[in-house]
């Protein structure tokens, strides 16, 4: 595979999984909120290598919100223009804190520069009506499903990186030979045009450019590769050398605490970060932010990861995502009119492990609210209104509800051992 090239070009291995951030830095830089400044105390200072896209946007919101000097951090924030470059600027102490996708980490934790995710920041969605990146058709192609794909050619961002990864995976999980395609590198600004004007059949594509094809051009999604892979898969985090992050513990917790108050600000007030976006963008998918990750889909994607020849050999995942990052598993938590459903993977649940766990809630009723319930833990949506919530909590053992209020009574009950 491509190695890590240190030149002021970008290695395109190195793209970041979260988006080809080089190419969307006019769409979304300089719309953040600046960092108040605390004058009262000493912060100590953190420099943090970032991406100029939606994605990364709740660490904004937070130093906006103050979670990061509470904690007694100073946020010095670096828009970089890809993940390659987020990955040499940790290599060389340029910065203490980067976020990058985990397929970049992987490849940087293989080719010995070792870095060490210090948190979670976003999973995929659960399909292809919610997830913000997938695969687009022109409206008038006969593709109509995964299979159809077969011996066409899918604009990817950039070869041998995380869109090959998913999208070979997915085809094979889908029962279609991932030979059968052939992947084009085009930059994510260029491919509407391209799959306009024939140049390509299918484009894997990320938000803003997915939203910008969908409603402008016609154009229909054809395959989700994330939630084919698995519902909530995981994407990125906040990584640094583990150099850093052992000399510095105290300071990594704190930070780890301010970014998980703000993923979970975040979440739960989706409207603060479209507020942080360009009027002309503000309507794009966002991903579920969450600080739990899934080691289980994690290590699958490793495996991918080396199946497809983007790295050589699997990287040490206890070195490369340790304890001290929440691990668990994220549930689908459903509420409607006249149904509650709790899911994992896209299966009712009736019993859980005691442990940690994010339900993401589809609240789908104006008239109702919903509620989860048990030892030491008392979460509920609101009365009025729909929308997703995210509830990050730690189950022990006992039961739990998750109900509706009103009447006819639902409700469906789990068991944590």
């Amino acid at each position: 595979m491509t190695g890590i090239r240190r030149s002021n070009r970008p290695a395109h291995v190195l793209l970041t999984a979260l988006v080809g951030a080089a190419v969307v830095s006019a769409t979304f830089s300089g719309a953040a909120a600046s960092a108040p400044r605390t004058e009262a105390r000493s912060l100590a200072t953190i420099t943090v290598n970032t991406l100029p896209i939606a994605n990364a946007l709740p660490m904004d919101l937070g130093i906006k919100k103050g979670f990061f000097s509470a904690q007694g951090i100073d946020i010095n924030k670096r828009t970089l223009q890809s993940g390659n470059d987020v990955v040499l600027a940790l290599a060389n102490n340029n910065g203490e804190i980067g976020y990058l996708g985990y397929v970049p980490m992987m490849i940087a934790r293989t080719q010995g520069i070792q870095v060490q995710t210090v948190a979670n920041s976003e999973v995929e969605g659960t399909s292809q009506a919610d997830n913000w990146q997938n695969i687009l058709v022109k409206g008038s192609s006969s593709i109509r499903n995964p299979g159809d794909l077969a011996g066409k050619t899918i604009a990817v961002n950039a070869l041998k990186g995380v869109g090959e990864v998913m999208i070979k995976a997915a085809l094979k999980k889908s029962g279609v030979n991932p030979s059968s395609v052939r992947l084009l590198a085009l930059p994510f600004p260029a491919m509407r045009a391209a799959l306009q004007n024939g140049q390509v059949d299918a484009i894997w594509t990320p938000e803003p450019f997915m939203s910008a094809a969908l409603n402008t051009d016609g154009a229909r999604i054809v395959m989700a590769p994330g939630p084919v892979l698995g519902r909530y898969w995981p994407i990125g985090g906040y990584a640094a050398l583990q150099s850093w992050t052992r000399s510095n513990q105290g300071l990594a917790a704190k930070f780890r605490l301010a970014i998980n108050q703000s993923l979970a600000y975040a979440q739960a007030h989706p409207d603060e970060i479209r507020d942080l976006l360009p009027a002309a963008t503000r309507n794009v998918r966002l991903p579920i932010w969450t600080p739990v990750v899934d080691r289980d889909k994690l290590a699958q994607l490793a495996r991918y990861t080396k199946e497809y020849d983007v790295i050589s050999t699997l990287p040490n995942l206890a070195l490369l995502v340790p304890s001290s990052v929440t691990g668990g598993k994220t549930l689908q938590a459903t509420g409607a009119d006249k149904f509650v459903t709790l899911r994992l993977d896209g299966k009712v649940i009736r019993s859980l492990k005691a442990g940690r766990y994010t339900f993401v809630v589809s609240d789908q009723s104006k008239t109702r609210a919903f509620k989860l319930t048990g030892p030491g833990v008392k979460k509920s949506t609101s009365l009025r209104g729909t929308g997703r919530s995210t509830w990050t909590v730690r189950l022990k053992r006992g039961a739990y509800v998750f109900s509706a209020t009103g009447k006819p009574r639902l409700s469906q009950r789990i068991r944590v051992t």
